[in-house]
């Protein structure tokens, strides 16, 4: 083989490498924008920045949110046992919600007994 006849080979050689390469990167892309958006999903915040002496509102994903009679039984009960990061832990669990939002919810409930 001549030396011009290694080109192409070599060019589509590199090609095809470029394109696993672009292809992996595309999809790593993705998975950080899901993740991204999970993060975002679950922060409660909406980039809303409060006063240091306002009260912290109940996060909206967690004001309408409707328990099935024993969770909330359960997190009453713990509330009074003087369990406050388990309950937390059990409404993290039970709702899917971040540590924030989850903590939020049970100072909420703790003040309204």
């Amino acid at each position: 083989m001549q030396t011009t006849d290694w080109i192409p080979v070599a060019a589509l050689t590199l090609s095809i490498l470029l394109m696993f390469r672009v292809m992996t990167l595309s999809r790593r892309v993705k998975d950080l924008q899901s993740q991204l958006e999970r993060i975002d999903s679950r922060s409660g915040m909406g980039g809303n920045m409060l006063k240091p002496n306002m009260e912290t509102p109940t996060p909206l994903n967690v004001q309408n949110m409707e328990f099935a009679p024993d969770l909330e039984r359960r997190l009453h009960l713990l509330l009074a046992e003087g369990k406050k990061i388990q309950a937390i832990k059990v409404l993290r669990e039970a709702r899917n919600l971040s540590l924030k939002d989850a903590k939020d919810y049970v100072d909420h409930m703790d003040q309204g007994r």
